[in-house]
């Protein structure tokens, strides 16, 4: 039987290029050929290494375009063009009949582009007499809706690596198909659903194979990377996530040597950098210190490099740990802060500890580790002041910011109770900008990203001692890049506009607030570098 697994290819105005490794199709092709040998399994990852195409923005999101009306060429950029990112469907539907499997299964991970996954599922429908089955997160978010199209034979909800190879057994005639756990199919047009089962021990997984996907696809800076789990859920239970609709309430830890296993084999593929892509790697702090002391003595000249672009959560980090880490080959640390304000944390049943969290930023600035923040904005029942409180903060310390603007995703426990539509699942973006509500509006979020992108040009900016804006402003910038953005600021200070600059010249940013922005500032007073260096921004508005 030949198995073909595809990775659809998205649509957005940005694509994360180095994160796009499926490793969850890697998993579920190690279980089918250790569980059944004589399967034929393919992987086609159609989104990673394709390129990208300008295609027409959908209608739920044309209101974007007030947003991104230029092709801002300056360090505070945003978005402009929407993208097709990945190979193209009428290229993908050649592929696959050329291909001529027996199934097809099609991996539907982010809401916000379950129609591109679906687009692949009928298109094989009209192509090929085969079934096709969905899983992945969008899938074990809304099974029913998903199930009910009629170029979706069958889903999968939740972890799919047993599900799948009980699939693949009732293709093949060795069990009935109430026996596939996880499993949802249509029987005398009724959609039915078997009940769901543990999968396989975490411990038993195989290690996922990674060998149909091209290394050139998958580097940072270059150097070949691969994605790698050493969890699997969530220990909390933040009202904005969905992860449990997956992986369930159960937090499950990979053995340490298993661990060390899987990296010695990437390390014997070529494979230099390793990304831990968990929902929370540092939970259990023992067990991770320990494979952080196995890689120093693993690798003991850092032959590897390790980062967790998912982000970890300061509440497990230690000086130990972080002493560790650095130690170990870790370069960068993605802080997964959400927010400063305490009624906020309790509001999204998240850990909160403001000062462990300026304890892990200033430990982990001495070890020399670069340092990103990530910050929500627009959080239904956060306050534009407790926004504001958080990016102050971060702003005063030597960290990068990261703007993650909310969106809702189904099945999130903030999501309970409404009634999402496709074009709700459209807008579950970062690029969607937020929402208007009570609290704080569309534009206001917007006008947050982009203060937090001006920061960031501050922070680094070249600079080896303390400054001030006047001093900035005035000295001469050789790298053409800075000195767009000075001359930028200049304008805002002396006309009260911020413009995009384009190859047409200047174009005013109409959605921009200028006096949040200024509010910003005065809140902060300054800015730290991510050198250390600090700049008095308190007459960057005083001509």
């Amino acid at each position: 039987m030949k198995i073909l697994l595809v990775q659809p290819p998205v649509r957005d105005f940005y694509d994360t290029d180095i994160r796009l490794q499926p490793i969850g199709l890697c998993y579920i092709k190690s279980a089918l050929n250790k569980y059944l040998p004589e399967a034929d399994v393919l992987i086609r990852d159609y989104h990673a290494g394709h390129g990208r195409k300008t295609v027409p923005i959908p209608e739920e999101l044309k209101y974007l375009k007030e947003y991104y009306p230029a092709a801002d060429k300056s360090p505070f950029s945003t978005f402009h063009q929407y993208y097709h990112l990945g190979r193209s469907f009428d290229e993908i539907e050649t592929e696959i009949d050329d291909i001529a499997p027996d199934l097809v299964g099609i991996s539907s991970l982010f809401t916000p582009y379950y129609r591109e996954a679906l687009e692949i599922a009928e298109r094989v429908k009209k192509r090929l007499n085969v079934p096709v089955i969905m899983g992945g997160p969008h899938v074990s978010e809304v099974p029913h809706e998903v199930l009910a199209l009629p170029y979706v034979d069958y889903v999968i909800f939740g972890e799919g690596e047993r599900p799948m190879v009980e699939f693949v057994h009732f293709l093949l005639g060795h069990v009935n198909i109430e026996e596939v756990p996880n499993l949802g199919y249509k029987k005398d047009g009724t959609l039915c659903f078997n009940p769901a089962m543990e999968n396989y021990p975490i411990d038993e997984l195989p290690i996922p194979d990674l060998s149909s996907l091209p290394d050139e696809r998958y580097q940072l800076a270059g150097i070949p990377l691969a994605f790698m789990i050493t969890s699997r859920g969530c220990p909390h239970r933040c009202s904005f996530c969905s992860v449990h609709t997956t992986f369930g309430n159960n937090y499950r830890r990979r053995p340490v040597e298993s661990v060390i296993e899987e990296i010695r084999q990437r390390h014997r593929e070529g494979r230099r950098v390793i990304d831990f892509e968990d929902d929370n790697l540092t939970f259990h702090k023992d067990e991770f210190k320990e494979l952080c002391r196995r890689l120093i003595d693993l690798f003991p000249d850092k032959e590897m490099e390790f980062v967790a672009m998912n982000g970890i959560s300061y509440i497990s980090l230690d000086d130990e740990m972080l002493e560790l880490m650095s130690q170990a080959g870790f370069t960068h640390l993605n802080l997964a802060l959400v927010s400063s304000d305490k009624s906020v944390h309790a509001t999204s049943k998240r850990p909160y500890s403001p000062e462990a969290y300026t304890n892990v930023v200033s430990k982990a600035f001495q070890l020399g580790l670069k340092i990103v923040s990530y910050q929500i904005l627009g959080l239904p029942y956060e306050s534009l002041p407790a926004m504001i409180q958080t990016l102050v903060l971060n702003s005063r310390l030597p960290v990068l910011l990261g703007a993650s603007p909310f969106y809702l995703t189904p099945k999130s426990p903030i999501a309970m109770g409404m009634n999402l539509t496709g074009a709700d699942y459209v807008k579950s973006r970062l690029t969607a900008m937020g929402m208007d509500s009570d609290l704080s509006t569309r534009d206001d979020i917007y006008s947050l990203f982009i203060a937090m992108r001006i920061i960031n040009f501050l922070k680094g900016l070249d600079i080896t001692d303390d400054a001030d804006m006047n001093e900035l402003l005035n000295r001469s910038w050789p790298d053409k890049r800075v000195s767009i953005g000075i001359e930028l600021l200049k304008d805002l200070r002396e006309e009260g506009a911020l413009f995009f600059h384009t190859s047409k010249g200047k174009i005013q940013n109409k959605k921009f607030k200028t006096e949040l922005f200024r509010h910003v500032i005065r809140e902060a007073g300054y800015i730290t570098c991510q050198n250390g260096r600090r700049i008095d921004v308190e007459n960057l508005f005083i001509a």
